[in-house]
């Protein structure tokens, strides 16, 4: 595996108890936005998290995105590196009108195992929300703080994210 400098966190801004497969985000990541996808080339999730805490693989160990792939760079004071996503299925109300945390407990104690492997995995590695992101500013993904989350779950200060300030 190679060195992974960001893991980021967000939702399937599905409805709370929509049921989401890997599939559905598979299709809807590489459907030309002609047809309503994305238009990528791959899916931007790494990791599917089921309400049942199930994980399910999208984009393999060996194969990583580079951040500014996903819009997280922002200029020449941009974070750049590798990085890898994790989306639990939910992140919207039943009827996807807003931005709910609607993670199950299941989904937040495969969330805290993954995050504490990776920050094992590599010590200097930066965890971070979707909506942390520089260039996501405004987004309500994934519905949670993950900062104030990692921190209650004892996540090192180290491995949180801290937006960069330009002056």
């Amino acid at each position: 595996m190679k060195k992974v400098d960001y893991l980021i966190i967000q939702s399937t801004e599905s409805g709370e108890g929509i049921p989401v497969t890997k599939e559905d985000i598979i299709d809807l990541h590489t459907t030309d936005k002609k047809l309503g996808g994305y238009g990528f080339n791959r899916p931007g999730i790494d990791y599917l998290i089921q309400p049942d805490g199930a994980m399910e693989t999208l984009v393999s160990e060996d194969n990583p995105t580079t951040v500014d792939l996903w819009g997280i760079s922002e200029g020449k004071e941009g974070v750049l590196g590798i990085c890898k996503h994790i989306a639990y299925v939910g992140g919207r109300t039943e009827k996807e009108v807003k931005s709910k945390d609607s993670r199950t407990t299941a989904q937040i104690k495969s969330l805290e195992a993954i995050v504490k492997f990776y920050v094992l995995k590599f010590p200097k590695i930066q965890v971070l929300g979707l909506d942390e992101a520089p260039a996501m500013k405004g987004k309500e993904n994934p519905a949670f703080s993950v900062s104030i989350w990692l921190e209650e779950i004892g996540v090192p200060e180290i491995n949180i994210f801290k937006k960069i300030k330009k002056e």
